[in-house]
């Protein structure tokens, strides 16, 4: 994680001319990276101190908001926009028709707003996992988890750079407004949370779709049947959420499993080598 605080502190300093709160930028970074080293320094100082290891465990997690809110905020330093039209057209030509359209069109109901919104919603608890299997004893998968989570989410940050988007609900709003879905508690609810801490330019890849399908893979063979199948059903109903609700465009929820396959595939090798017995 250090090593992307510096790699973001150094896109921040180069195009500082683009960006008016730099300064905040990289001071947000110096301190989080601080934070983290502090926090390895105490484990290493109290080995035994079973709180001092749940706060070490715990920093990574506890600084993504930060993280999260300042790569949306860098988001367009190489182009100067968004290509939300650059890429919804080329979706359209590619497939023959809007997919946020279409997804909405076929199925739309609120009652499936509800219950896709929802499965939407239940991503938030997957930051509540890691200190759910420490508690229960399990720290060494707990671990997997957040180094598998991180590796899905701070690429998927530098991806905001790559290709910057505010996201269909946002840069399509006459089209969102005549084609997009329509709720009760729940949509609203998330509605909310959307703007409230939801910044644009935090789109490609979607990270909700790559860190709920690695939480899923991560998982499923450490849970019970049920407990699994309750997650695939969430994650596949996220999936569908983020292109229904115009979170996202299809291209994102691509993109973000692909992040999550990838990263899973590699976890699961390092940790077969790990595995591995030794030859003396």
């Amino acid at each position: 994680m250090l090593g992307y605080f510096a790699v973001m502190a150094l896109i921040v300093a180069a195009f500082r001319d683009r960006l008016a709160d730099w300064a905040e930028l990289l001071a947000g970074y110096a301190l989080a990276a601080l934070l983290l080293l502090v926090l390895a320094e105490a484990e290493r100082r109290f080995p035994d101190g079973k709180a001092v290891r749940f706060a070490r465990f715990s920093g990574p997690f506890l600084v993504l908001p930060f993280v999260y809110g300042a790569a949306a905020r860098t988001s367009r330093v190489l182009h100067g926009r968004y290509l939300d039209a650059d890429l919804h057209a080329w979706e359209t030509a590619l497939l023959g028709f809007a997919p946020n359209t279409a997804v909405t069109a076929a199925i739309g109901s609120p009652l499936v707003t509800e219950v896709l919104t929802f499965c939407y919603f239940t991503f938030y608890g997957c930051f509540l996992i890691p200190a759910i299997l420490y508690a229960r004893g399990r720290a060494p998968l707990a671990e997997r988890y957040v180094f598998a989570a991180l590796a899905v989410f701070l690429p998927s940050y530098l991806g905001f750079i790559v290709i910057p988007l505010a996201g269909p609900a946002l840069a399509l709003p006459e089209l969102f407004a005549a084609h997009g879905p329509s709720g009760y508690a729940v949509a609203a609810v998330q509605g909310e949370i959307m703007a409230a801490f939801d910044p644009p330019g935090a789109c490609f890849p979607s990270t909700h779709v790559g860190g709920a399908w690695i939480t899923l893979l991560c998982l499923r063979r450490h849970v019970s049947r049920n407990v699994r199948l309750v997650l695939g059903a969430l994650t596949a109903g996220l999936t569908v959420a983020v292109v229904y609700d115009w979170y996202h465009y299809l291209s994102d929820a691509v993109a973000g499993l692909a992040v999550a396959l990838v990263v899973h595939a590699v976890t699961e090798r390092l940790a077969a080598r790990r595995a591995r017995p030794r030859i003396p």
